[in-house]
């Protein structure tokens, strides 16, 4: 079939089509998504091909990308200390399919509302048209917060205008076999809010494993979630359909909007407030909820009270509560770097590693902790919750904090928000039972709290709640009795001990 120019265009034969597919590497991801996201694009430019057969192409491709997508997420999602080549690597390649995608969708939705030749055909697709391509802008809003952004505006026009157009032809609320598959059937409704809810959900304060979580709880409960044009009891959010900005709180100083979207959780927060209690109760996962085998029943519970905050009317503020300043400081990433710098300030301490101190600008400072900018040559191995040593600049003392939030601005400068759990930590030993060794730790005070209780930090998965640890000081030893997992990551354990007063 003649295309743009004077040519054909590779995929207009349906049975060359078919062959190219076909001819896919089956098992390098990488090169096949970028192939596909080529074709993808490569439709842009074609004028000349009917409506319909572009539908039929797009969705073609779209099924042929369905495996090596999956695939690719969890290779990015295995772990958050990639090289920075190998993750731009796969960043790229996830960002760049999801974009094609989306444009390819829309590209049918928009020509199917100009009437173009074939839309006759497509009419009776038309829904499933339109909430495909909120899915897939939801698979690049996926990947710009894996990102911690920022966000496009033409991502929110488009979801704006592919949801009004829904329901100006009365068809965003019926149930539709979206894809093939137990998690393939909504509504245009839901593509809509899941979206929305996500963002608003702050999915940007979570590393990028708890971000795939919470958008799998977020899918559960879309079915509760509720949107209307007017405010209405439980609305927390609003989103100009019109616009081209993300939602913002009802609270939230902003412009006002053209085409609104008031939306809030429904009934969600009661579901998961029960939800919480089943799987304190019998310390199991619901299957329904689609998390995976291996994911550990307090990474849940935390996750759910994440999202549990956020669809409340006393959600946290999305602004950063910090006075303005300037200063400087010193920072280590990561647990071991942090014991690096413990040990390297010990007298007489033998360490030869290279010390990995960076140094930030502190833009604000609060109570709990403080915003910073990043140099952009030190921003490879930042994700929220990785653990960092903080160090005020021209200090000697060495506290710890946790990286909370992410953002980039659209002068790819990024911002941190960092979280002080001590400010004057300890390297100490640590002992195991059952001749496992001793090793070093951080203790993070030197006195017990109001509970009686004192933070420790050590190696990832060395945390029992089961059995006590010996901590062995520069004059005594004590015998630490665990009380409870509060924060975890790649590389650290956070917990409360008490200490065991026949020993102390």
């Amino acid at each position: 079939m003649a295309v743009a120019g004077d040519y054909n265009h590779p995929l207009a034969d349906p049975k060359q089509a078919r062959a190219l597919v076909a001819a896919l590497p089956a098992y390098d991801y990488l090169n096949a998504l970028e192939e596909i996201t080529g074709w993808l694009e490569s439709l842009a430019g074609v004028d000349n091909l009917r409506l319909d057969r572009l539908f039929d192409l797009t969705d073609l491709l779209d099924a042929a990308a369905s495996t090596h997508h999956k695939r690719l997420v969890r290779e990015y999602l295995a772990t958050t200390r990639q090289q920075k080549f190998q993750e731009v690597k796969l960043w790229t390649r996830g960002f760049d399919f999801s974009s094609a995608l989306s444009s390819a969708y829309l590209s049918c939705v928009r020509r199917y509302q100009s009437r173009e030749s074939g839309a006759n055909v497509l009419k009776k697709h038309i829904a499933v048209v339109i909430a495909r391509a909120l899915r897939a802008f939801g698979l690049q809003l996926k990947w710009t917060l894996l990102r911690y952004g920022p966000f496009d505006p033409k991502l929110w026009n488009a979801v704006g205008e592919l949801y009004r157009g829904a329901q100006a032809s009365g068809i965003a609320e019926v149930d539709l076999p979206i894809y093939s598959g137990a998690q393939g059937s909504g509504t245009i409704r839901q593509e809509y809010l899941k979206m929305l809810m996500l963002y608003s959900s702050r999915a940007d304060l979570l590393p990028p494993l708890k971000q795939e979580l919470a958008e799998r709880v977020v899918a559960y409960f879309a079915p509760l979630f509720e949107v209307a044009p007017t405010p209405f009891p439980g609305a927390l959010y609003c989103f100009d359909a019109a616009g081209a900005r993300p939602p913002v709180g009802l609270t939230d100083h902003a412009t006002p909007p053209n085409d609104p979207s008031y939306f809030g959780p429904g009934d969600a927060p009661v579901r998961i407030a029960k939800l919480i209690a089943v799987i304190a109760r019998t310390g199991v996962v619901p299957a329904p909820l689609n998390l995976g085998p291996d994911c550990s029943v307090d990474t849940v519970v935390a996750l759910l009270r994440h999202l549990a905050a956020y669809w409340t009317d006393t959600a946290p503020s999305r602004v950063f509560p910090g006075r303005p300043t300037t200063a400087r400081i010193n920072v280590v990433p990561g647990y071991g770097a942090l014991l690096d710098e413990l040990e390297r300030d010990e007298v007489n301490a033998l360490n030869f590693t290279e010390s990995n101190t960076e140094s930030w600008v502190v833009e604000n400072v609060s109570e709990n902790g403080y915003g910073a900018l990043v140099p952009a040559s030190h921003t490879d191995w930042i994700r929220v919750g990785e653990m960092i040593g903080v160090q005020l600049e021209g200090g000697k003392q060495w506290g710890a904090g946790l990286v909370r939030r992410v953002a980039r601005d659209e002068q790819q400068q990024v911002h941190v928000e960092i979280d002080i759990i001590s400010r004057r930590v300890v390297e100490v030993r640590i002992s195991h039972p059952g001749g496992l060794g001793s090793e070093s730790a951080i203790l993070l005070s030197g006195t017990p709290d109001a509970n009686g209780e004192v933070g420790l930090v050590t190696r990832a998965g060395r945390f029992d709640p089961n059995t006590n640890i010996e901590v062995n000081g520069r004059t005594k030893s004590y015998v630490f009795v665990p009380c409870r997992l509060i924060d975890s990551g790649d590389d650290f354990d956070w917990a409360t001990f008490k200490i065991d007063r026949n020993t102390a």
